[in-house]
């Protein structure tokens, strides 16, 4: 009994193929209880479920492994490719059956399934992110908006003691030292929650071999620490650090005919979050206690430094590798 489900947010659309080759389906409620039903009114026992890891497969996942069901994690945009470039419909149905296909023909092409504890850290360390972001975000409001009123502003920090009375001191319209007012209260209260969620990671940081390890690469703190963790988790699941670097989409497109070679642009098909951790470390490569200081030097000086920091950060993801698969 080879079975796969399509995953929706309200229905569940399933198919079942059988040893003699009999395609049966069923639409249902996306519940807990509408999925044991189902299971229980197949006719052989299903112990094998193909699923896409898609928005909500982690519940799916969790329950199917309760009723003792072996579950598939299928990488969609791997599975859409295998039907080839010919333009077809698509419809829940017809993609349940080819996922159930894939399984049945044993060509479903896996994704990993992270394990419990480096799912809830990678919510964690994404929520860090987005915070961050919306921090980010709201002070370039206010920055834009003091230079609408003819007031340039380049302070990094419009929180800091200074900063208030900097814009304590504008001369500003009272509808725009209205905005200002309400988006320093909304900065401050993402500060607060940012500050939270960064308690947390450091306190996990501190407890976990793993992020100590990490954190023996030159510019790698606890915070990113734990970034690179949720993101990549199991080192060894990757072959050689290479598939590291392609993961993160850090590996450039290259074109290849004959004897013509030629490398472009980033391919960025991999995690934008474990992209941005990698950068992220790569920043400190211009500085002098870097390893990577005179290749940074030497690269900013003949392709640029933004390409230099890109090259830097694959040399960094090579040492992650190797740190995560001696600490495992």
């Amino acid at each position: 009994m080879y079975a796969a489900i399509d995953i929706h947010k309200r229905v569940f659309q399933a198919a079942v193929i059988d040893d003699a080759g009999q395609l049966t389906e069923q639409r249902f409620e996306a519940a807990p209880a509408a999925l044991t039903e189902w299971l229980e009114g197949q006719p052989s026992p299903v112990r094998c479920v193909a699923i896409e890891a898609t928005s909500g497969w982690r519940w799916v996942a969790r329950e199917l492994a309760r009723l003792g069901v072996e579950v598939r994690l299928v990488d969609p945009v791997q599975a859409r490719g295998l039907q080839g470039r010919r333009r077809s419909p698509k419809t829940d149905r017809l993609d349940a059956r080819w996922l159930a296909l894939l399984l049945a023909r044993d060509l479903a092409p896996a994704a990993w399934a992270p394990p419990e504890e480096i799912q809830r850290l990678r919510d964690l360390t994404r929520l860090r992110k987005a915070l961050r972001d919306d921090h980010t975000r709201w002070a370039q409001r206010v920055h834009a908006l003091v230079h609408q009123e003819g007031w340039p502003c380049s302070r990094g920090r419009l929180l800091t003691v200074s900063g208030r009375r900097w814009l304590a001191g504008l001369a500003l319209h009272p509808d725009s030292r209205a905005y200002v007012e309400r988006a320093l209260r909304v900065m401050e209260s993402i500060a607060a929650e940012l500050e939270d969620v960064e308690t947390a990671l450091r306190r996990f940081a501190k407890g976990d071999r793993r992020c100590q390890a990490l954190m023996g690469i030159y510019g790698v703190g606890p915070i990113i620490a734990c970034h690179l963790l949720a993101e990549i988790g199991e080192a060894t699941r990757f072959v050689h650090p290479r598939q590291l670097v392609r993961a993160a989409g850090l590996d450039p497109v290259v074109a290849e005919s004959g004897e013509r070679r030629r490398r472009g642009h980033l391919s960025r098909q991999g995690s934008p979050h474990l992209r941005w951790a990698l950068v992220e470390v790569a920043q400190h490569a211009s500085r002098t206690g870097s390893p990577d200081h005179e290749l940074h030097s030497r690269l900013s000086q003949r392709i640029g430094s933004r390409r230099a920091r890109l090259t830097c950060a694959r040399k960094i993801a090579h040492r992650v590798y190797h740190a995560l698969a001696e600490a495992a």
